[in-house]
């Protein structure tokens, strides 16, 4: 009798994946500790759960399902240029059930195996048929974006922009071979599917990327970070080297010329309620003093898109992290909100979300690279130029009169923080309710007559 070798049938999938071309093993997992520690709500998803991982987590979650459902049923019964009458929405169903339960162990090895361990392979494919077809169905609407009090997902801007940001997160990821599989049984076009790339451009369309012709996508997010990343010049992921010794503000002092870059992008794509065009092409003249940052435009999804992408550089190895390092030389130009400030004055940092504060912005600022361990060099340089920099229209009096205000703004803002805090624990612990309030002044005075009577009397 010969041995049972089942148990290594995932293992065999796992190794065969790691030079696919479709598949990547591991490519949906949690977020780091250290990097979800900072801000956990841009890493769970909050109207919509894609993939395993959230499935249920909340009751609003459970609550979208049956959208998922009409959704589902809505892209199964799309017709193509050519209507084929006699495949139904059923006889797609069953077509997609076929070919997705194929796929099983392609799928375990995408989410690291573990994951699945308790589902059988029909489980999995109903869950991948479900999210897959309500993804192709959402991302269609959404490139031709409009309102409709018709369908409660396209209600309202707020309810749209709160499911972009969730199919954008990491955890809330299916394999983009699933969504392709899907695509190719509801609108067959004869083609190999490494060839077929509609399904990249309805994701390309509905975030305002361009469309290009590039296979190797493991899921939306990685699609995303492909279309905004030159990968023509790959590299090792390391450890940083760039730091950035002088904020904005003492920049400035040194006679350093803070403006932003003309972009070659339009208007429309600038204003483009979806598109986070983040440019990375940073530059100074060390002639001129001109330090040239492309235009940041902050906007409701502008953090969670940007955290998720940095997640998804430090889940990789070999992933070109200029998120990340984009993320360390705004950490390390920001020390304060005056520097937020001069920078929004200057035009490079443009805030559309007219919700978010400079408060938030510091935050952001301040908290979004921590936890990442290996980024590109590709601002090391130009900090190192930056640090050692003098201008020549820089006086000496000039540049000490704004380091000094500058100072003198952070130290502010620094005890401001504090107070607020110890204000805040104030009234958490000692003095959660009016009378108690009222206590706490009464024994404050109690005592500040008290001090006073025993001074007066000493004197006396």
């Amino acid at each position: 009798m010969g041995s049972d070798s089942s148990w290594l049938v995932h293992m065999e999938v796992m190794l065969g994946s790691l030079d696919h071309i479709e598949v990547q093993s591991c490519s949906i997992c949690r977020v780091s500790d250290e990097l979800r520690g900072l801000k956990e709500k841009a890493y769970k998803p909050k109207c919509i759960s894609i993939g395993p991982l959230h499935r249920g987590a909340t009751s609003y979650l459970e609550l979208m399902e049956e959208s998922k459902w009409q959704y589902m049923r809505e892209f199964l019964e799309r017709q193509g240029i050519i209507r084929e009458q006699n495949r139904t929405s059923e006889v797609r169903l069953n077509e997609c059930g076929n070919d997705i339960v194929k796929l099983v162990e392609i799928i375990r090895a995408s989410y690291g195996g573990s994951i699945f361990d308790s589902e059988s392979p029909q489980e999995i494919a109903k869950i991948m048929i479900l999210d897959g077809c309500f993804l192709l169905e959402f991302l269609t609407r959404l490139g031709n974006y409009k309102l409709s009090y018709d369908d409660p997902i396209f209600e309202t801007k707020e309810k749209v922009l709160s499911i972009v940001n969730d199919i954008t997160m990491l955890e809330n990821q299916i394999p983009f071979i699933v969504l392709k599989k899907l695509y190719r049984k509801v609108f067959p076009d004869g083609s190999e599917i490494e060839d077929d790339h509609r399904v990249a451009n309805i994701v390309r369309k509905a975030f305002d990327y361009p469309l290009v012709n590039a296979t190797g996508g493991a899921h939306i997010l990685h699609l995303i970070h492909l279309s905004t990343v030159d990968q023509s010049k790959r590299e090792e992921g390391k450890r940083a080297n760039q730091q950035l010794f002088r904020c904005a503000s003492r920049l400035r002092a040194a006679g350093i010329i803070i403006c932003p870059k003309k972009q070659n992008i339009s208007n429309n794509q600038q204003q483009h309620t979806l598109a986070d065009t983040f440019d990375f092409d940073i530059n100074f003249n060390i002639e001129s003093g001109k330090l040239e940052i492309p235009v940041l435009y902050v906007k409701e999804t502008t953090e969670v898109r940007w955290r998720n992408l940095i997640a998804w550089e430090q889940s990789r190895i070999g992933v070109k992290c200029k998120y990340t390092s984009y993320a360390l030389f705004f950490k390390e130009l920001i020390c304060c909100k005056h520097d937020i400030e001069l920078l929004e004055e200057k035009g490079v940092i443009v805030v559309l979300n007219k919700c978010v504060k400079s408060k938030e912005l510091l935050t952001l600022f301040r908290t979004i690279s921590k936890g990442a361990e290996h980024m590109d060099s590709s601002y090391s340089e130009i900090c190192d130029r930056l640090n050692v920099y003098k201008g020549e229209k820089a006086t000496k009096a000039f540049g000490l009169r704004l380091i000094v205000w500058h100072q003198c703004k952070r130290i502010f803002e620094v005890v401001l923080y504090y107070c607020q805090n110890w204000y805040k624990i104030l009234r958490r612990d000692h003095i959660p309710t009016v009378w108690k309030f009222i206590g706490v002044v009464a024994a404050i005075l109690l005592l500040v007559l008290t001090i006073m009577q025993t001074y007066y009397s000493a004197r006396g």
